[in-house]
């Protein structure tokens, strides 16, 4: 069980990675041909060019890679869970749903997220 947890945090570090190099320019800037419809196009965009949400998302990804690496997963996921439904609610209502291409990181992102959620419960516990 500890490999598989290890793996999984692996996966989850190398997904938090993408935006941040996004962020900083590493990785090319999205094309049209990226998204199923206008609307998911013109609303990454939006993000994009305004700058704050990126950044600010890139700040919260960081402090979750450092929780990763010191072995503490509780904070990730509860860090984590708002930005996972927003990305699983672009794909579902904007990019033409989430059996297109495109939505498959955002699956495999809202699984990590549960899996960490669901194996912390009991740290929760201490929240209601």
């Amino acid at each position: 069980m500890k490999k598989i947890d290890l793996i999984l945090r692996i996966l989850l570090s190398l997904i938090l990675v993408m935006p941040i190099f996004g962020t900083l320019g590493i990785f090319p800037k999205p094309t049209a041909d990226m998204y199923t419809t206008k609307k998911a196009f013109d609303f990454i965009t939006l993000l994009m060019d305004s700058g704050y949400v990126m950044w600010m998302m890139s700040v919260v990804f960081i402090i979750c890679l450092y929780f990763i690496f010191k072995n503490k997963m509780a904070p990730v996921a509860l860090l984590l869970l708002p930005i996972t439904l927003n990305i699983i609610g672009f794909h579902t209502f904007l990019d033409g749903g989430l059996l297109n291409p495109g939505a498959i990181l955002a699956i495999v992102f809202f699984a990590l997220n549960i899996y960490f959620l669901w194996k912390n419960r009991e740290v929760y516990k201490l929240l209601t």
